[in-house]
């Protein structure tokens, strides 16, 4: 969960983002929701087999949310991202921060890719390797003309 970027640009093509997110929000919220839950259905007289599913059904979700990340992880690269893929692998390996191997099968999967993308951002300035030093915090583009400056 550490390793995938957590750049709002990038949320649109990755749902993993969103997936982490949903982790981290119900690893807060659903523990003390769970409690109530169990609490309410107890004192409303349910039986005590249809409380305890309803709990671990609840507490189960992060977890499945886990396993769908793990097995996205290791999925091989639909064909949409593999030509990102070979795209930025050139531009790491023409600039000498990666050697040049060819990827084999098992390298082209979405862990490999989110390595890659980082890569990318630590030493290209930007995660598909373009140019987006235009752009503010925000993603907005700057105007870099100084034309309010010339005389």
């Amino acid at each position: 969960m550490r390793l995938c970027p957590q750049d709002k640009r990038l949320a649109t093509s990755f749902p993993e983002i969103k997936i982490i997110n949903y982790i981290k929000l119900a690893n807060r919220y659903l523990p003390p929701a769970v409690i109530a839950l169990f609490l309410w259905q107890y004192f409303m007289h349910a039986p005590i087999a249809i409380i305890v599913v309803t709990a671990l059904f609840a507490l189960s979700l992060p977890l499945q949310g886990i396993l769908w990340l793990g097995r996205r992880a290791l999925s091989p690269l639909p064909l949409t991202l593999l030509s990102m893929y070979n795209q930025l692998q050139q531009q790491l390996i023409t600039k000498n921060i990666i050697p040049k191997t060819k990827p084999t099968a098992k390298d082209l999967n979405f862990i490999e890719f989110i390595k890659l993308l980082n890569l990318a951002k630590t030493h290209l300035g930007s995660y598909f390797g373009d140019n987006d030093n235009d752009n503010d915090s925000n993603g907005r583009t700057v105007n870099n003309d100084s034309d309010h400056n010339k005389s």
